[in-house]
């Protein structure tokens, strides 16, 4: 929703440093209820205006109401890349992390972490940084991309056995207007058709600290794939998960285990009959219109054949219901070499288009064109050679940042250092 304002931000904000007399100054309660129907951009774009916008815009507590509102949770997401841009360090070392506005390229942010730290995944306009490999306990770090600022959180318990395997992940409660950090940990393998998940739960910015829950799962959070982040989609993060057996690593797809962000619940769904994937290829998860799309390959010979893109909808939450999976997009899939598991490949929907990268070329369907036809396979619309990134780069494309104003600093456990740290997002 676009609002007419007093007077036009953009134009008003080239006048220079010319100031609005005081008889032309909007009371500041008006002001910042005006601004809170404003998406996130224009927001941040009046801190332009004037003195007392840029003072409104900055209050953090209009900061943190802008980022639970409707203007800033309705706003269609976005598309990140996350590269490593420095040479890789030692343990103990750190690492700069840039992130780049794929729709723009433009560079966003560059984040210093320590060595070993990955992306775990984006929830709203945040992005949740963990130690992917060597310690389950280390404290994870959120970042507004937006802003630039970085926070560390509280550690997080012992594992109950250290040998486990860990997967975190940052959801959002919309009824609380809560954000919260899981780690889920479980073994290995198992010969059992189900094993016991630990999954311990932080509050950000509760002063009660991590607490303990734990559920049976017929199958295990793929934790080794960079590219099979959880997926934020209306208070639910959706994990993809694979088999128990001791082969696990190699084991096809699973099934996917959704979170419920308030209640702290969780459920496994089975996988759409015939998905079409094989043992070493996870089928990658992504939201589609608000709903959880997951797109896998189709092989023939070694080599894919098709790409196919399957919609679940699980409004039937009873126990006795389980999720319809809609197959929406099947395409035709052209390689001349044998698949290779080792490059990365990645699925998104935007604006009104499905995209699919492989290697370096990507391709393009404008949805509205035509009515998908099953019995026969589609072709893209476009493809475009991208430039190739170098390999001392780790690079990985993510769906579902929203921009925000929140400042992770909001969430501090200690009060009277949070206006210290605050940061100036308009700067």
């Amino acid at each position: 929703m676009r609002i007419s304002l007093p007077w036009d931000v953009d134009v008003y904000a080239t006048m220079g440093r010319h100031r609005t007399s005081e008889a032309e100054e909007i009371p500041s309660e008006m002001l910042q209820e005006i601004l809170m129907k404003l998406p996130t951009k224009d927001v941040a774009r009046c801190c332009r205006v004037s003195r007392q916008w840029r003072s409104a815009v900055r209050d953090p507590s209009f900061r943190k109401l802008h980022a639970a509102s409707h203007a800033a949770l309705s706003a269609e997401s976005e598309l990140l890349r996350v590269s490593n841009i420095g040479e890789v360090g030692h343990i103990g070392s750190s690492e700069r992390t840039g992130v780049f506005s794929v729709s723009s390229g433009k560079a966003m942010c560059s984040v210093t972490i320590p060595h070993g730290y990955g992306l775990a995944n984006i929830c709203n306009g945040l992005l949740c940084f963990v130690d992917r490999d060597h310690n389950a306990q280390a404290p994870a770090v959120v970042c507004n991309p937006a802003s630039g600022e970085t926070l560390a959180l509280p550690e997080a318990p012992p594992l109950s056995n250290e040998d486990d395997d860990y997967l975190f992940a940052l959801g959002f409660s919309p009824p609380t207007d809560e954000y919260k950090l899981f780690r889920l940990s479980f073994p290995p393998y198992s010969y059992s058709s189900e094993e016991r998940v630990d999954m311990d739960v932080y509050t950000l910015g509760d002063a009660r600290g991590w607490r303990k829950d734990s559920f049976l799962s017929p199958s295990r959070p793929a934790t080794k794939d960079y590219t099979l982040a959880p997926v934020l989609i209306d208070g639910k993060l959706h994990v993809v998960t694979r088999g128990w057996n001791q082969f696990a690593r190699h084991e096809a797809a699973g099934g996917v285990l959704v979170l419920d962000v308030p209640a702290e619940t969780s459920r496994t769904y089975p996988l759409p009959d015939n998905l079409g994937t094989y043992p070493y290829d996870n089928p990658l998860a992504f939201e589609l219109k608000g709903r959880l799309c997951l797109a896998a390959h189709v092989l023939s010979g070694g080599r894919p054949k098709a790409l196919r893109f399957w919609v679940m909808d699980n409004k039937e939450t009873d126990d006795e219901k389980e999720p319809h999976w809609d197959l929406r997009y099947s395409f035709f899939v052209e390689a001349e070499h044998s698949f290779d598991i080792s490059r990365p490949w990645s699925a998104w929907f935007e604006h009104e288009t499905l995209c699919y990268t492989r290697s370096n070329t990507l391709h393009k369907y404008d949805t509205r064109l035509s009515i998908p036809d099953h019995s026969q396979l589609l072709k893209w619309n476009k493809q475009l050679q991208q430039t190739t990134v170098s390999r001392k780069w780790r690079w990985v494309i993510h769906q579902g940042y929203r921009p925000t104003l929140l400042s992770p600093h909001v969430f501090e456990l200690s009060s009277s250092s949070q206006d210290e740290t605050m940061m100036d997002i308009c700067s």
